[in-house]
């Protein structure tokens, strides 16, 4: 590849940082000997990239927001006004409940991409790795895959692919609840297209295959694949392009490679 690629371990993506070599940089050890997760101001200081997600972290997230609401209604039709409650105490006890509901799903969505990478790198094959492998064996059968990948871009930016070709296909996984009977084409949308657009650009490929592979949470050996159009990559690498560069002049940081 063109640009730095190193393989990392399964590690939270809490900090969101690289290292101009591709190493993840998610935590530091802080003055005080604890570990904690990396900031803005250490980034600066120690001259690291913004994560593919933390750029893609500044763009308004509808179906989110949308989940997040539904999450909240959820909670009011789950939970009872207690007696002696006040309004903002029940209203306070519904924001902490549906949160807690939202922290649950993503530490479904890791633990399912730990199983998922387990599978590509160790003999322990889970439900999604094998669903996931079936699809790709039918479709993809004379690939080798490569899982959980970091690299750093010339354009000041780094990521963690989820699985790799070297003939340039590119995968991203994605956890989600009730697929059964879902129309791949109706979960995704440009973020999806423009976080693999990323990773095909900051790994030096110019025409690349992109798939977002959707797996149940619930019932994981449930997925939903989609393959990108390629007449959409060129549109996403601008796009992505666009919010990089705005965030880097919101953050006063410039993390362009030069030399």
């Amino acid at each position: 590849m063109e640009n730095q690629v190193k393989e990392s371990q399964h590690l939270s993506e809490s900090g969101h940082w690289y290292t101009k070599t591709g190493e993840p940089m998610y935590t530091i050890v802080g003055a005080n000997g604890k570990e904690r997760n990396t900031t803005l101001a250490d980034a600066k200081k120690l001259d690291l990239v913004p994560s593919v997600t933390t750029i893609l972290g500044i763009v308004a997230k509808p179906a989110l927001e949308n989940w997040k609401i539904s999450q909240a209604i959820n909670s009011c039709m789950t939970l009872d006004i207690e007696e002696k409650e006040s309004h903002d105490d029940y209203v306070n006890r519904i924001k902490r409940h549906s949160k807690e509901v939202g922290i649950q799903a993503s530490e479904r969505g890791t633990e399912i991409h730990a199983l998922i990478e387990q599978g590509f790198v160790s003999d322990k094959k889970s439900e999604p790795y094998k669903a996931i492998q079936d699809w790709l064996d039918l479709h993809y059968p004379f690939e080798e895959w490569i899982a959980e990948d970091s690299f750093c871009a010339k354009q000041g930016y780094g990521g963690k692919i989820d699985l790799y070709s070297k003939s340039g296909i590119f995968v991203d996984f994605k956890t989600k609840d009730d697929l059964e009977g879902k129309d791949p084409k109706r979960l995704v949308y440009d973020e999806h297209g423009m976080q693999l657009s990323a990773y095909v650009q900051g790994c030096g490929y110019e025409d690349a295959e992109r798939i977002s592979i959707f797996v149940d949470r619930n019932d994981t050996g449930l997925i939903a694949c989609h393959v990108w159009d390629k007449e959409s990559h060129p549109k996403h690498t601008k796009m992505f392009n666009s919010l990089l560069n705005y965030w880097q002049l919101v953050k006063n940081y410039d993390t362009q490679i030069r030399g």
